[in-house]
């Protein structure tokens, strides 16, 4: 038989997230007793007010194809939240709404970067980020955030990629983060933003989590503190993790004119438009959503300091204190000997063989002595999975 399939497909490895979180339904509608903490996004539902926005959308008969960079309303107010937001000024013209902020950072990459560029990702990093890359023909450079720093990109560590032989193009950059909720402190986020200035290199900072913080903890953006960087940055948002719109699938790229107009660009040739109903959904997000956005943030933290809570009596394990998203990423690797395996991918079959636990494998993340738990679940799902990893955990622990 011939080989039709392309290597560049071939080199491409399936979303370990939505791969685990499919399996963990597809085991609950057989009935099986297993609990997941895998899913990236709210167990609430949309809230009434964006659902009632669609709702009008599609009587005014909203359902036909928009501009490619999004219909003109939500980009509009899109500019003037983040304008204000961010305090650096942007127009309707320097955003583009896309099929997700996933969309939007692969619209972001593919204008940004050649093949053969290299892209620093900082590990722990988003399981997608790689793959993106390497999709659009460039090289990731993973670089190893050490334990010690807190999972944080450092001037000292920044600087030395940036002194090696062959410069990086892009720097992929994600506070609040996925996997480990790792938050930049201002003074840390400010230092790092200097030296994107002053390298030249591309920024593309994911901001996704952006109002999912926690008591002691504030999100800032690069170009809030470095306001000159904004002609080399795109910032990447959206509706999906903050008003529980996950489904609905529409991301935010704000870019300097020209930046935004050729994302946009390819946009139009690769999907044409993003959903119709769905942007004036996201609309009614940005506009009527804070307070249900609040509430959702609140709640989320009372389930952080709960899972917390049952976290510090376990033992044999260690984790950085996650500063905003809904995760907490989890050091396992004391408890591989005993329990007998030698990554986090064998690890999480046997927690979900012996206690019907599924959980997502470090080494999707590009830190294999982790595996990382969602928090976006209900008290009581998360107090079944917390018993079940306890008592795995104590019955193997040395």
């Amino acid at each position: 038989m011939a080989q039709v399939i392309s290597k560049r497909a071939r080199d491409i490895e399936p979303s370990v997230t939505l791969s685990l979180t499919a399996k963990a339904k597809d085991l609950k509608a057989k009935g099986e007793n297993v609990v997941a903490l895998t899913a990236g996004e709210p167990d609430f539902d949309t809230p009434d007010v964006i659902k009632q926005g669609a709702i009008e959308a599609i009587t005014r008969g909203e359902t036909k194809y928009t501009a490619a960079e999004g219909i003109a309303p939500l980009r509009k107010a899109v500019a003037e939240m983040y304008s204000k937001k961010l305090g650096v000024p942007y127009t309707a013209a320097e955003v583009v709404i896309s099929h997700g902020a996933k969309h939007s950072i692969y619209n972001a990459l593919f204008a940004l970067m050649d093949p053969g560029d290299e892209v620093l990702i900082l590990s722990p990093y988003w399981t997608s980020y790689p793959e993106m890359v390497k999709i659009l023909g460039g090289k990731p450079r993973i670089v190893e955030l050490p334990k010690k720093t807190d999972y944080k990109l450092t001037p000292d560590i920044f600087n030395k990629q940036l002194s090696r032989k062959k410069k990086p193009k892009v720097l992929l950059f994600n506070s609040p983060s996925n996997p480990a909720g790792i938050v930049y402190r201002r003074d840390e986020l400010d230092a790092i933003a200097k030296i994107v200035l002053e390298s030249g290199i591309a920024l593309i900072s994911d901001e996704i989590y952006e109002f999912l913080t926690f008591s002691g903890w504030e999100h800032y953006s690069p170009v809030t503190l470095v306001p000159e960087i904004k002609n080399q940055t795109v910032v990447i948002t959206g509706v999906s993790k903050s008003y529980a719109m996950t489904g609905w699938r529409v991301g935010f790229a704000l870019a300097e004119k020209e930046l935004a107009y050729r994302m946009a660009a390819f946009q139009a040739h690769a999907t044409g438009c993003p959903n119709s109903v769905s942007q004036w959904a996201a609309l009614e997000a940005v506009l009527k959503g804070a307070e249900d956005r609040d509430r959702m943030r609140v709640e989320f933290e009372k389930r952080k300091n709960l899972f917390g809570k049952r976290l510090a009596r376990i033992p044999s394990i260690w984790y950085p204190e996650p500063g905003g998203a809904f995760y907490y990423l989890v050091d396992v690797s004391k408890l591989y000997k005993s329990c007998d395996v030698k990554d986090s991918f064998k690890f999480c079959e046997k927690l979900l063989n012996e206690q019907g636990l599924v959980v997502i494998p470090g080494g999707a993340f590009g830190c294999d002595k982790m595996i990382r738990f969602s928090f976006a679940a209900s008290e009581n799902e998360i107090n079944r999975a917390l018993d079940r990893f306890e008592n795995f955990v104590r019955k193997y622990s040395s």
